[in-house]
């Protein structure tokens, strides 16, 4: 039986931390379609502060690109792995529909992006304290990287609750978390990548440029800025 499809009060930047049970029982038994545009609204309200931060660094051109790019990397990095994730657990016996999938993996983005909103302060103030391109990237790298362990464990939660609410699902426990799991290894590889064909965030060239090609991949890169 579905409950009335409005939005609860807990659907908040600090509900979205302390009221895990009520968001999880209300994706369980509503169509989401409302706490989707929520959670849209607030990734890209807080990774956009992220990403114009990241650009003020070398401009305000720089800035602006920055604050789109950031949240459209979250968005693209789901687009392309959010597939993988529905229908594997679907041959697994899931009985999860795509908007419940969507809605958890886009509540664990907001977190993300939440937190980067608020490291924004710690990057400002090593920026005006003269540190040079290369501490601010592997600053913002660190940054990320925590951000998006606290994201993806978020997410593995969150299906837990949503799993218990839903009075639907009856997939084995133990398929959930191993196919959960390889997604999340997935994410991480699709997303460091993304980032690196986005770049650049910072900008470290005279002029501003909106993307850059390049001779390494993510990985590659970082092994060669820590160099």
């Amino acid at each position: 039986m579905k409950t009335e499809n409005t939005l609860p009060e807990q659907a908040s930047i600090e509900g979205l931390f302390k009221y895990k049970e009520e968001l999880s029982t209300y994706i369980s038994l509503n169509d989401n379609k409302a706490l989707i545009k929520k959670l849209t609204y607030i990734i890209f309200g807080s990774g956009g502060l992220y990403g114009f931060i990241m650009g003020i660094h070398h401009s305000i051109y720089q800035a602006l690109a920055s604050a789109l790019k950031v949240p459209l990397l979250f968005f693209v990095t789901l687009l392309i792995c959010i597939p993988t994730l529905h229908f594997s657990g679907l041959i697994l016996g899931s009985r999860l529909k795509l908007f419940q999938s969507l809605s958890i993996l886009l509540w664990g983005i907001a977190i993300n992006c939440i937190l980067l909103a608020a490291f924004a302060p710690i990057t400002l103030f090593f920026m005006f304290s003269h540190s040079s391109y290369t501490f601010i990237m592997l600053l913002h790298v660190a940054i990320f990287i925590v951000c998006g362990i606290v994201g993806l464990r978020y997410i593995g939660k969150n299906f837990e609750f949503v799993s218990r609410s839903s009075i639907e699902l009856d997939t084995p426990k133990d398929n959930n978390k191993i196919t959960l799991f390889i997604w999340m290894i997935l994410y991480m590889f699709v997303g460091t990548q993304m980032a690196y064909i986005m770049s650049p965030f910072v900008g470290n060239d005279s002029s501003f440029i909106l993307f850059t090609g390049g001779e390494y991949n993510f990985y590659t890169y970082l092994i060669h800025l820590i160099q």
